[in-house]
This record gives C-alpha cells, sequence and structure tokens, in this order.
C-alpha cells in the first residue's frame, strides 16, 4: 500500500511540475492577453492641456494627441467659475482637427478655463482637466466707431466710405461685415473681412447680387483690440442691365477668418450603373438658372446658410483657391465636383444658385439645420450622383424634377420635414442604389414602381403616412426597414382576407395562399405588376367579418362579396380605395353605418343594404 502511495505522489509532483513548465511557456502570451483585457484604456486619453495668451484677447490652447488619432476634437471653454457649455451651437465650443487651437475675441484681462477631450465614429474620450489663464490685455485704448459710414450701390459691387473714428486712438485696420436681409436671420451678419490691415476708409464689396438689400457694418481696429461700436449703413443694389443679365458677376474678394477643417463621416460615393430596357419617365421642363460663375454660386451659398457661424469655414469668401475651401472639392480644370459640409452647423436656407455648378457630382450637406424647400434648380446638376441632405429640417413637397437627374445614385432626404406624395417621376432614376426618405411626412399611395429600381440596394421609408400594399420583390432589398412600415405585400393582404373570411369554407378556393401568381387564384384579377384590381367572389360561402386587410389593396378597382355570409360592420379601411368603381356587398348581414365616401362609387348596391351613411 505504501508503495502505491509513493507512486501516486511522484506521478502527482510530475503532473503539477509539467503543468507549471507549461504555464512559464505560456506566460508571455498569457500576459499579453491579460494586458489586453485588463491594460487600462489609455490609447484615446489625451495629455495635459497647455494655455498661453500670446496676443490681446485670444488664448492659444494645445495638448498631446493620443495614441489612437480621433476624428477631430471637442475643445470647450469658459470664464474660470462658471459653467462649461457643450452643445455644438452654444458659444464657448470649437472642433479642431490638430491637437492645437487659437480661441480669438476673449474678453482682455479675464481668467478663462479650457479642456478639451477626442471624438471618434461612435465614442469620445474623458474630459481633460481644466486648464486655465488670464487672457492678455491691450496696451493700447480701443477705438471708437468709424464716422459718417456711406454706401455707393451698384448692381454687381457696393462701395463704403467712412471716416476714422473722432478720438485721437490709433487705427491699424477696420473690419467689414454684411448681412443680405433677405436672406440672414435679423442681426446676423457675416465677416466679409476680417482686418483690413490699412486705416485707409474704403472698401468695395463684389460679391453682391443684383437686386438685394443689405446692411453694412464697419468697426474700427488697434492691433486687433476691436473699437467701442460699429458704424450701420444700408445698400440696396439694383437689377442688373438687361443685356448682361446673364453675365457672371466678378470674383468676390472679402476674406474671413479661417477655421480649421474637421473630418466628417459621409456617405461612400456611388459611380451609377445604367439600366437599359426599362421604361423612362418624361423628363420634366426645368426652370433656366441665371448663370453664376463658381465663385459667385459658393459666395450665395455661404450668405444663405450662415457662413459666419459654419462651424468650419476655412477659406471661405478669400482669394484662395475654390478648391481650398472647406469642404469644396475640384477636379484638374478647377470645375466644382463635390460640397461636402455634413454636420457643419449650416442654418438658412439651400440657394438655387446652386444649380450654376455644372461640374457637382456631390452634395453633401447631412445633419444641419437647413429650412425652406428643396430647390427646383437643383435637377439642372446632371451630372450628380450624390445627393445627401438628411437630418435637416427642409419642409415641402420633393421636387418632381429630381427624376431628371439621371445620374443619381444616392438619394438620402430623410429626418426633415418633407410633405405630399413621392412623385412618380423618381421612377426614372433607374441608376439609384440608394434611396433614403424615412422620418418626414410623406402621403399617399406606396410608391408600386419602387421594384422597377433593379439596382437599387437601401431603401429606408419608414416614419412616414404611405397607405397600401408593397411590392413582395422589394423584399429582396439587401437593406431596409420595410418591417417597420406595417404595410403588407398584396399576397400577405389577401393572405389575411382569406382567414378573415372562412377560406377553408368557401366553395371555390383555387390557388389561394399557393404560390402561383395572383391573377391564378380564384376571383382575382391583377395587372401586369401583380397589382390586385379586382375580387369576384359572390355566393363563394364567404363567413365571417368584412376584412379590414381590403384597405392595403389599393389599386382595386372592383370588390364584389355579395351574397354570401359575411357580419360585422363595414370597415373604414374601404375608403382607403381611391380607384373603386364597382361594389357590391348585397346579400350579406353587415351591420352599421356607411362611410359616405362609398357613395361616390359609381356602380354599387349600398341601397340594399338597408344601412345609414354614417355622419
Amino acid at each position: 500500500m505504501t508503495n502505491k502511495n509513493q507512486v501516486k505522489l511522484a506521478l502527482t509532483v510530475l503532473a503539477v511540475g509539467l503543468a507549471l513548465a507549461a504555464l512559464m511557456a505560456l506566460r508571455p502570451s498569457l500576459s499579453s492577453l491579460l494586458g489586453a483585457a485588463f491594460a487600462p484604456q489609455d490609447s484615446r486619453s489625451i495629455g495635459a492641456v497647455r494655455v498661453a495668451s500670446p496676443q490681446p484677447g485670444a488664448l492659444e490652447v494645445s495638448w498631446n494627441a493620443p495614441a489612437d488619432a480621433p476624428l477631430d476634437y471637442h475643445l470647450n471653454w469658459a470664464r474660470a467659475g462658471e459653467r462649461f457649455l457643450t452643445a455644438s451651437d452654444d458659444p464657448g465650443n470649437a472642433f479642431p482637427t490638430t491637437a492645437s487651437f487659437l480661441i480669438a475675441g476673449l474678453d482682455q484681462g479675464v481668467r478663462y478655463q479650457v479642456r478639451v477631450r477626442a471624438r471618434y465614429q461612435r465614442a469620445e474620450s474623458s474630459w481633460t482637466a481644466p486648464a486655465e489663464a488670464v487672457v492678455a490685455s491691450a496696451a493700447a485704448a480701443p477705438p471708437g466707431p468709424p464716422r459718417n459710414l456711406q454706401a455707393e450701390a451698384a448692381h454687381d459691387s457696393v462701395r463704403l466710405i467712412w471716416s476714422a473714428p473722432a478720438d485721437n486712438n490709433p487705427i491699424s485696420g477696420y473690419q467689414v461685415l454684411r448681412s443680405d436681409r433677405a436672406t440672414d436671420p435679423a442681426g446676423q451678419f457675416s465677416v466679409l473681412v476680417q482686418d483690413t490691415g490699412s486705416p485707409e476708409t474704403s472698401h468695395v464689396d463684389s460679391t453682391v447680387l443684383p437686386g438685394r438689400q443689405y446692411t453694412y457694418r464697419v468697426l474700427a481696429l488697434n492691433s486687433g483690440v476691436p473699437g467701442s461700436g460699429f458704424a450701420y449703413v444700408d445698400a440696396d443694389t439694383p437689377a442688373a442691365p438687361k443685356q448682361h443679365a446673364a453675365a457672371p458677376t466678378a470674383i468676390p474678394t472679402p476674406v474671413s477668418q479661417p477655421v480649421p477643417p474637421a473630418a466628417s463621416a459621409a456617405a461612400p460615393s456611388v459611380t451609377p450603373t445604367t439600366q437599359a430596357g426599362l421604361s423612362q419617365a418624361p423628363l420634366l421642363a426645368l426652370p433656366t438658372p441665371i448663370p453664376l460663375s463658381q465663385t459667385d454660386a459658393l459666395v450665395a451659398l455661404y450668405h444663405a446658410t450662415g457662413g459666419a457661424n459654419w462651424a468650419r469655414n476655412a477659406n471661405w469668401l478669400s482669394e484662395e483657391p475654390i478648391g481650398t475651401w472647406y469642404g469644396v472639392t475640384t477636379d484638374e480644370n478647377g470645375g466644382v465636383t463635390e460640397i461636402n459640409l455634413n454636420r457643419n452647423l449650416l442654418s438658412g436656407h439651400l440657394p438655387p444658385a446652386l444649380a450654376s455648378l455644372s461640374n457637382l457630382e456631390i452634395l453633401r450637406m447631412s445633419g444641419n439645420s437647413l429650412a425652406g424647400p428643396i430647390p427646383v434648380a437643383l435637377a439642372n446638376l446632371t451630372a450628380l450622383t450624390n445627393l445627401e441632405l438628411n437630418d435637416n429640417q427642409l419642409d415641402g413637397p420633393i421636387p418632381p424634377q429630381l427624376g431628371n437627374l439621371a445620374n443619381l445614385a444616392w438619394l438620402n432626404l430623410s429626418a426633415n420635414n418633407l410633405a405630399g406624395p413621392i412623385p412618380s417621376e423618381l421612377r426614372a432614376l433607374t441608376g439609384l442604389t440608394v434611396l433614403e426618405l424615412s422620418e418626414n411626412s410623406l402621403t399617399g399611395i406606396f410608391p408600386w414602381w419602387l421594384k422597377e429600381l433593379d439596382e437599387l440596394m437601401i431603401l429606408h421609408a419608414s416614419g412616414n403616412q404611405l397607405t397600401g400594399c408593397m411590392p413582395a420583390e422589394l423584399l429582396r432589398i439587401w437593406i431596409d426597414d420595410l418591417d417597420r412600415m406595417h404595410l403588407p405585400t398584396c399576397r400577405e393582404a389577401l393572405g389575411a382576407f382569406y382567414s378573415d373570411a372562412g377560406g377553408s369554407q368557401w366553395a371555390r378556393k383555387d390557388n389561394w395562399n399557393s404560390d402561383a401568381p395572383l391573377s391564378q387564384w380564384f376571383g382575382i384579377a391583377a395587372d401586369n405588376d401583380g397589382r390586385v384590381t379586382a375580387i369576384k367572389l359572390p355566393r363563394n360561402q364567404l363567413a365571417g367579418t368584412l376584412p379590414t386587410s381590403i384597405g392595403a389593396l389599393i389599386h382595386l378597382e372592383e370588390l364584389d362579396l355579395s351574397g354570401n355570409d359575411l357580419s360585422g360592420a363595414i370597415p373604414p379601411e374601404l375608403t382607403n380605395l381611391a380607384n373603386l368603381s364597382t361594389l357590391y356587398l348585397a346579400g350579406n348581414r353587415l351591420r352599421g353605418c356607411l362611410p359616405a365616401s362609398l357613395r361616390q362609387i359609381a356602380h354599387n348596391d349600398l341601397d340594399n343594404l338597408g344601412l345609414p351613411f354614417c355622419e
């Protein structure tokens, strides 16, 4: 017995030794695995924030970039002792893409606190500890407001003339701002010139449009120190001479304060493929836009969408090539091919002047606060492949003229306030691969023609008030939200009809609930697209209630259910059948009242039911 115990002990010691040896061999791998699992997530951490005040009214902020490069940073500042405000449109917020930023326009001699965090695709790092610094003050006293500001307006320019302030403080330059009274909110001005850099008391604004009303304000500067007040003047530009109505205006000269650009996530560009053999909707006539130069069209966009308040507007309204303006891409010939201003604090409206950008292929303005209608003039952008205006406050109908954009492959108008039907003219967009119209107020019949778009891979249309049934072909789309629309296919609607009306007891039910074409189901007529146009089941032993699912068959023209044993009330869903011209229901045990709109049906036997019309 003792020998056996000794052998067992020896084997146990050997097994433990082998296990320890194996663990030692695996130690580097285990260490790396455990380190990955339990090491602190510091790859997105930002080092200490450094703050200095190199000039009056400004703070220079810098920090160490994290190892995991972010999309951009969220810089946040406030007076020391006051609460930080973090909303993107609150004062004290910026979103630089590099690990430094110059905050200008701060109160001199005041202590500020600053913090920063990194932003990633779907996450953000923690805020850094606040760093504080006192804003430097200028030795020179601020100048007073300019005097005697006057404006000389022509159809293509406005010349401003003024006198120096009455005090004797030095003047290093002037700041010039402008408001378009037709498009800018009251009190909102855009910077035309941040600092003229000269004491000269005049400026010519050559970025105006004819027939517009502008307000200007001019501020004196002393070595960057702003003056104590503005001078204001109105200027109304006359209409352009008839012989020059179509001529482009001059190239603008104003310079705005650059703002560092930031990366912006955007949907991929799509190269459309034209599908031959499909019926084309007729192209609608388009308004002829007044030609503008590319620069003028971009300037109009800047002013119409509050460019001075954008999160990023580097080089806009400057004399730099327009291909260097933030969000603008040009081709080798200088033609504007892309505008990407997603999530950039745009407000106001989309100007029809965009129609002058004839080379534009991609227009992205998602995630802003744009309001008003979609300009019909956008349908002139025949090179357009991507039109992305989702997550704004656009209203009105979808322009049917967008069906003229034969190259369009990506159309995203979701999350706006668009109303009315989805125009059938969009069926001409046979190269469309993405169609997003969800979360609007669209109404009308679900667009059956969507099944003709063979290239369609993504379809979102929920969150509207569409009615009817859907073609079963759409269920094969790669990505969709059709289940959230709560609309059946026509086959599903007929299946519910069969169940509610006691289909198993019918006298004739050939092919019902089978995979045969709907036109081969007994008593059913359908057109070439598979839309149900008639249900004729008189004297066929139908029982139960009159199915509400009939209301989804919105292409129905004839409904004959007479001479059966249906009971209960007539469902109000029958009023959805706007195409119905024949309705026979007599010979059943129906009760209640008749929807008043049913009396408009041309051929009916409603008088034989003995029921009153609903009040």
